[in-house]
């Protein structure tokens, strides 16, 4: 699912909650029936669009309500032979 290009005045919102903010109006979803669905306040969920926080739960709530998956990623850390070559790259525009 591809995030919606930011106004400049929109707030920039994290983008788990750009995709439950373009996931409601892609299902005209009025922001009453997705806090009701989610079990909170049609207040706390304006608040949210406008860019404030929220716990994880209200985050997972709303995620299950809209059908979007969230994910769980570790990264990978570094090693010595990936930051040589993206400090060669850095600074000399090509790998070793």
């Amino acid at each position: 699912m591809k995030f919606p290009p930011a106004r400049a005045t929109e707030p920039l919102l994290d983008p788990l909650v750009a995709i439950v903010l373009t996931r409601r109006k892609e299902l005209r979803w009025s922001q009453a029936k997705l806090a009701e669905a989610a079990g909170i306040s049609r207040r706390a969920l304006i608040m949210l669009e406008k860019g404030g926080d929220c716990n994880l739960s209200t985050l997972r709530r709303l995620h299950m309500c809209l059908d979007i998956s969230l994910q769980v990623c570790i990264p990978k850390k570094p090693t010595l032979d990936d930051m040589n070559a993206q400090n060669a790259l850095e600074r000399f525009g090509s790998m070793p």
